[in-house]
């Protein structure tokens, strides 16, 4: 009996000096205790050895916004290195977000579950809409585009449904506008492009003549942006913003810049001033008009006034006398995407109608 109690001992601490060995042997090859954390905007899982299993990382690894096991997996980038593995996600986590991973070292085993996120933070709203181009309250029939200014970067893949068009009665303007993925923002996200739908401007199709212009000549609409459009901190905006404008007749002549004015500076720190003889596209405008002086621009600011029916242009240094020139670019339009020498609805049975603008318009001036 006491020998068969000493052959015990002696099997207990064999098996413990086996386990022993077996975990140094599993420390000194790196192996180590599943864990899950959240680091840099990624979750990380150690633990995990192998090769990717058939179904693929989301096998080992599922990311999804809540508990809830049938809410779809968060789309991300997965990356495998070292015995972790790091998914990141496509969108950032977003305040108030709750994620849960799910991780299963190895097939069969217990999967290791942890939940990640910031807590909600109290929303202020502070954004509003700074702008509606054009700024003018008469539009032609077939303006081609809108423009709507925010004070702060907004959120993203919103804009078409909290901004409505309602015609004189107050019915909502169904399909207004082409509902382009992604959004037209600028880099700043605080200006988004709305492109009136083309089919229902342009004459000889079918939208134009079942659904007729959004805007109907002689006839208001209103704008309405919705407050409940957030901003990129996730707050709605300060206030509802509407705007009322009349349609006038469609607009369909090429843009001309022999119809425009030029008023050259009395003086070495005055603006230029050139007015037009119809508004035109705030930001095509802002951008396609140059002033040069021997072949060089000249550098300085520009501004459109006067519901984008003037410019001003003034220097960073003085104007030095002699000649100077103002380049159009071929790329500016009016409000109906007329463009120099082109009509934006050209009519192909008509030969005498251009199909491409003309590259380059210039008009010149002297500062005496």
């Amino acid at each position: 009996m006491k020998e068969r109690t000493n052959t015990s001992r002696a099997g207990t601490l064999s098996a413990r000096f086996f386990v022993a060995c077996f975990l140094l042997v599993l420390s000194a090859c790196g192996a180590r205790e599943p864990s899950l954390s959240y680091v840099d905007g990624a979750v990380v899982a150690e633990g995990w050895s192998g090769q990717m299993p058939k179904e693929g990382w989301p096998g080992v690894l599922v990311v999804r916004a809540g508990e809830d096991a049938s809410t779809p997996a968060m789309l991300g980038d997965y990356e495998s290195s070292g015995g972790k593995l790091i998914f990141k996600p496509r969108f950032p986590l977003q305040p108030g977000v709750q994620l849960h991973a799910s991780f299963t070292p190895r097939p069969g085993a217990e999967p290791l579950t942890a939940s990640f996120g910031e807590p909600a933070k109290a929303l202020v709203a502070t954004t509003r809409v700074t702008h509606i181009y054009p700024t003018t309250d008469e539009w032609p029939a077939n303006t081609l585009k809108m423009y709507v200014e925010f004070s702060a970067p907004m959120a993203r893949g919103e804009a078409y449904t909290h901004v409505r068009i309602l015609d004189d009665k107050g019915k909502v303007v169904e399909g207004p506008f082409v509902e382009i993925d992604p959004e037209l923002w600028d880099h700043e996200g605080k200006r988004v492009t709305l492109l009136f739908d083309p089919g229902r401007i342009k004459r000889g199709l079918v939208d134009n003549e079942t659904s007729g212009p959004p805007l109907m000549p002689g006839r208001t609409i209103t704008i309405e942006i919705d407050p409940s459009w957030r901003d990129a901190t996730g707050a709605p905006l300060v206030e509802k913003l509407s705007r009322t404008i009349r349609a006038t007749d469609a607009l369909r002549r090429p843009v001309d810049v022999k119809r425009w004015s030029v008023a050259p500076p009395n003086a070495p720190s005055d603006p230029l001033v050139v007015t037009f003889d119809r508004p035109l596209d705030h930001a095509l405008a802002s951008r396609a008009i140059s002033v040069v002086k021997n072949g060089s621009p000249v550098a300085g600011e520009i501004s459109l006034e006067k519901n984008e029916s003037e410019l001003r242009f003034t220097p960073s240094e003085s104007w030095k006398p002699g000649a100077y020139t103002i380049r159009v670019d071929g790329v500016i339009e009016d409000l109906a995407g007329n463009r120099p020498g082109k009509l934006f609805d050209v009519d192909t049975s008509d030969a005498t109608q251009s199909t491409s603008a003309t590259p380059v318009s210039e008009l010149t001036f002297t500062v005496r």
